[in-house]
């Protein structure tokens, strides 16, 4: 069972209030200048709460109260006794041509609206002016085609039908149409108006202007209740039998039934002529339309509006308007209130799934694309591991190599050029390959780095065999095409292996040399890499996101708006 509508509105705009805050939050990190993931995830939300609390602020709206009844019952009347004041003109000839909106407001006002879109904002005397205009012009009209009417009948024997047609004849052309189609009537006094904004309609027995039917047929679906007004001493009048069944299609047409008090007015009369009338009336009013309302009410506005306007409070007690009230209450107030209430938890419900699904659908991308992103630096640190370990056995497998003295140096070019090719390849592969998740945006980039290395430019490359010459002269026959190796393991004689050992030396040391340098252009260049790897993903995660250093906090607080959601009952 809800609360008041103030405590559940309340309620409401705290888990409202509570989201915005976080939104907020989330904002600050994000550059709504450029469209990303996070911008158009926090535009998504914000449209969401905003439609909700445009939802839920109808709580503090009144609800709307549909007035119905024919002309002459005394529907002008009825509608001053609920405003406890004199403000609706009571005239002979009923309303045709406008509705009438009853609004609490701090300052009075009349706001008249025209046809052509246009309106005035006037006091309430200046308004009172206008619509009096307009209604002699109309009652001029009328009278005027009265009169050619009655001319019309003299020393004639004309038939009630071609009367009619005669008549519909005269009003197309000379009845007045007024160009205002709607007043909304802004009051300081009225308690009914804290609840209820109140809709006055056309007297329904009179020939409506189409786009007032129309107009008449809007209110009426966005309606909360609706007094439906019958007059006690015309209970069994056609008109109302087929207004009702009128109302009835409408309810059938827009599948929006309503709840619908019956107000039997003029009791009074009933009561002078004969009090035992009275109970007659309720007892056929019952028999009749006993099925059409959810409760029915015997009042006289009259004696109601007299005892508002002259403090005659028994008057007032009387005239049972008490009773219209609380029936006003039960059937409208409690149950308008309740239903309401619901709707706008729905609202939130609705609002809830939405959220929920578009930060679900958020994260997940955004979790896939943090992983992308920490994984990134494993994966550069693995595959120049293994980069390293080729190329150093690669380097050191030389060593081990069947070579020529004399061919030497060019065998050395030969691998070490190999060796340059092979990393480049490997290079260009490693940084395309991870360059390309780092690239979350699938951006094309201009301006790639360039990823290839030179090893073959290295003074190392050349070995000096003039401090070996001895080994040359005295060895040229017989050991000249043996490996260089080979020789340190032929012992012939003390000097000669001092020499091979010597120039062992200087090709090792070569090699060694040769290797470090190799090893720092290579970790140079990867280096390299992944600062423009590391420069890449950032820049990417940043436009699709936020800068990731923010990313903890903006998870937690999108956790936070789930929770709150979660939360709700």
């Amino acid at each position: 069972m809800y609360e008041s509508r103030q405590i559940e509105l309340s309620r409401m705009i705290n888990i409202i209030n509570s989201i915005e805050q976080l939104l907020d939050m989330l904002k600050l990190d994000v550059d709504f200048s450029q469209e990303s993931k996070s911008s158009n995830l926090l535009n998504s939300l914000q449209i969401e709460v905003e439609k909700t609390l445009d939802s839920i602020l109808e709580l503090k709206n009144p609800f709307l109260l549909f007035v119905i009844g024919s002309g002459n019952y005394g529907k002008s009347t009825l509608i001053n006794a609920l405003l406890n004041q004199n403000i609706v003109e009571t005239n002979d000839i009923p309303n045709t041509w406008k509705l009438d909106e009853f609004i609490m407001a701090d300052d009075e006002k009349i706001e008249i609206y025209y046809t052509d879109k246009e309106k005035d904002i006037i006091s309430i005397d200046k308004g009172k002016y206008i619509l009096n205009n307009e209604e002699y012009k109309f009652k001029q009209s009328k009278k005027y085609i009265s009169s050619i009417i009655k001319e019309y009948k003299k020393n004639k024997d004309i038939s009630t039908k071609e009367l009619k047609e005669y008549k519909i004849k005269l009003e197309e052309k000379y009845l007045y149409e007024s160009n205002i189609e709607k007043v909304k009537y802004y009051l300081k006094k009225g308690s009914i108006l804290n609840d209820f904004i109140i809709v006055d309609t056309p007297g329904l027995n009179q020939t409506l202007l189409k786009n007032t039917l129309n107009r008449m047929k809007t209110y009426y679906e966005k309606a909360d209740g609706v007094i439906w007004l019958i007059d006690a001493s015309n209970v069994v009048s056609s008109e109302t039998s087929k207004l009702i069944n009128e109302i009835n299609y409408i309810d059938e047409f827009y599948k929006t039934k309503k709840n619908k008090i019956a107000v039997v007015n003029k009791i009074d009369i009933i009561k002078k002529e004969n009090i035992a009338n009275l109970a007659k009336v309720r007892r056929r009013i019952t028999e009749i339309y006993g099925s059409e309302f959810e409760d029915i009410v015997y009042v006289s506005a009259k004696e109601a509006l007299n005892g508002f306007l002259n403090n005659d409070y028994e008057l007032v007690k009387k005239s049972n308007i008490e009773g219209l009230y609380n029936s006003i209450n039960e059937n409208f107030t409690k149950l308008c209130e309740h239903n309401q209430i619901a709707s706008k938890y729905r609202n939130l419900d609705m609002m809830k799934t939405n959220v929920m699904n578009l930060i679900y659908d958020y994260k997940r991308e955004l979790y896939n694309d943090m992983s992308i992103y920490n994984q990134i630096d494993f994966d550069i640190n693995k595959k120049s591991k293994k980069l390293y370990i080729f190329t150093n056995d690669y380097i050191d497998s030389i060593k081990n190599k069947n070579i020529c003295i004399d061919k030497f140096n060019c065998v050395l070019r030969d691998n070490v050029e190999n060796l340059q090719n092979q990393c480049n390849i490997e290079l260009k592969m490693l940084y395309d390959d991870i360059h390309k998740k780092a690239n979350l945006n699938k951006i094309n980039k201009k301006n790639k780095l360039d990823t290839k290395i030179y090893f073959t430019k290295s003074k190392n490359l050349v070995i000096n065999y003039h401090m070996s010459s001895s080994i040359h002269r005295e060895t040229k026959t017989r050991y000249l095409s043996k490996n260089i190796f080979d020789k340190f393991i032929t012992k012939k004689n003390c000097e000669i292996q001092t020499n091979d050992i010597i120039f062992k030396e200087q090709i090792y040391n070569k090699i060694n040399n040769l290797k470090y340098e190799i090893n720092q252009v290579l970790s140079d260049k990867i280096e390299s890499i992944k600062i423009d790897i590391n420069q890449t993903k950032n820049n990417a995660f940043e436009q699709k996101y936020i800068h990731y250093s923010n990313i903890k906090k903006h998870i937690q607080y999108l956790n936070d708006i789930e929770k709150i959601l979660n939360d709700l009952r």
